[in-house]
């Protein structure tokens, strides 16, 4: 595919070309404001054709003509799919230069302004939202900088980026504005993946703000939606639809998923039959507890060890999801082990650089102007076993065939994951993490003197 020298001249024929559209494919411009939309089609040249036989070479010519109003008509148009032409462009941006959009953040801030000011609504996910900053994880860093560009233009996110999962849509809306958009309208996005931000937090320093704690809405549990059954229901549709899914307990919910009667339970359904044979539904619903999507997800904790399940309501205050025991020990159970292999490997790394290198070397190496006044081996991070075994010299001491370039490399990324496991950033460690840090000790064992 040519790659595209100046991305201000893309087009949506440069999108036809890249087999991202088809010539006849169907472009949607929804007003949930206005209660209008408009409809478009693509024509073999890369033109949008509105139903009145009229085109366009541009999205938002094409727009403003639909509409009346000036409109970002990269953002405006949907494919049938649901996608942007500006993540189809995107798209396109990523495969050709093999890099993020050269939009800068300002830049897409600014579009999404003028899409809210011209009475329009516009949504993204999370994922999609974080790539204007090169970014694919929510670090502290990047999360203080993508909060603090949104407040420059006056923006903000409906729930906040930070509350929800990375894939959860999230609605733009001005500072104070009044919304009266109906958020379930709008429909997610298909993004595409850009590359990893370099906005790692370094284990030595100490001016980092404070990581920002999980919530609930980050379990992908709390807002994927509930299975639920009504007061009308039979206790034959409750136990079947327990059953398809294994499910353990199901909400009792009113049709518009806003008034939550109880729950139905395995248990709940034992004891009432068991005092009554022929119990109904009704007489198997339990109490239920319920939390709000954006509660600390450490405040859970407790109800969560003594009832073992709650439902969760999201930024509209539906009932959108069930966080269980069992979710939590996954959220916070998959740390745990790179946590300690982590662990081991800092403990075999600190015992082999204090029995082969001088700490006045080490000390030279990692501060040399004494900032740190580092005084002992056990004061030394990840960061300084790196530094230390980057310097050939010390290297040398080791007497090992291994390749050091090669072994710090890796030591470095394994010192990026341990940053983003100890400032629990799990979005950032890779699904490989637990595989790659066992060959790292083995490595280490094999063939470093211990």
């Amino acid at each position: 595919m040519p790659r595209i020298p100046d991305s201000r001249r893309e087009s949506v024929r440069d999108l036809l070309r890249a087999g991202l559209i088809s010539a006849g494919d169907r472009l949607r411009f929804t007003r949930p404001r206005a209660r209008e939309e408009h409809v478009a089609t693509v024509s073999p040249e890369g033109r949008i054709v509105l139903t009145d036989g009229t085109e366009y070479d541009t999205p938002s010519d094409a727009a403003k003509a639909a509409g009346g109003t000036p409109v970002n008509g990269w953002i405006a148009w949907r494919t049938d799919a649901n996608r942007t032409l500006a993540s189809l462009r995107n798209q396109l941006r990523d495969a050709t230069t093999g890099t993020a959009p050269p939009d800068t953040p300002h830049e897409y801030l600014s579009e999404v302004g003028e899409q809210l000011r011209a009475g329009e609504a516009v949504s993204v996910t999370v994922r999609e939202l974080l790539r204007h900053w090169n970014a694919r994880s929510r670090g502290t860093r990047i999360t203080r900088r993508v909060e603090k560009d949104l407040t420059s233009q006056g923006l903000q996110t409906f729930p906040h980026f930070r509350d929800v999962t990375l894939d959860s849509l999230v609605r733009f809306s001005m500072v104070d504005a009044e919304e009266t958009s109906d958020p379930s309208a709008d429909s997610v996005l298909d993004v595409h993946r850009s590359p990893t931000s370099p906005e790692l937090e370094d284990d030595t320093g100490d001016d980092d703000p404070p990581q920002i704690g999980l919530k609930v809405g980050n379990l992908p549990s709390a807002l994927g939606g509930v299975t639920a059954v009504t007061r009308e229901s039979t206790i034959e549709q409750a136990i079947t639809l327990m059953q398809i899914d294994d499910f353990s307990q199901l909400a009792v919910l009113s049709p518009n998923k806003r008034t939550l009667t109880g729950a139905v339970t395995w248990k709940s359904i034992a004891i009432a039959r068991h005092i009554n044979p022929g119990a109904t539904l009704l007489d198997c619903i339990a109490d239920a507890q319920e939390i709000s999507y954006d509660q600390d997800l450490v405040d859970v904790l407790g109800v969560l060890q003594s009832v073992g399940f709650v439902f969760v309501r999201n930024e509209v205050n539906e009932v959108s999801g069930i966080v269980t025991a069992a979710d939590l020990a996954h959220a916070y159970g998959d740390m745990a082990t790179p946590f300690f292999l982590i662990g081991e490997l800092d403990q075999l790394l600190r015992h082999i650089v204090a029995s082969h290198i001088p700490l006045s070397d080490v000390v030279t190496l990692c501060d040399p102007s004494g900032d740190r006044d580092i005084a002992s081996f056990d004061q030394l991070t990840m960061g300084d076993y790196e530094r230390t075994l980057q310097n050939p010299d010390a290297w040398n001491r080791l007497s090992t065939k291994l390749d050091r370039v090669l072994f710090c490399q890796r030591l470095e990324l394994i010192r990026d994951i341990r940053n983003d496991i100890t400032h629990f950033n799990p979005e950032d460690i890779p699904p490989n993490t637990v595989d790659m840090l066992r060959n790292l000790l083995r490595m280490v064992r094999l063939n470093l003197p211990v």
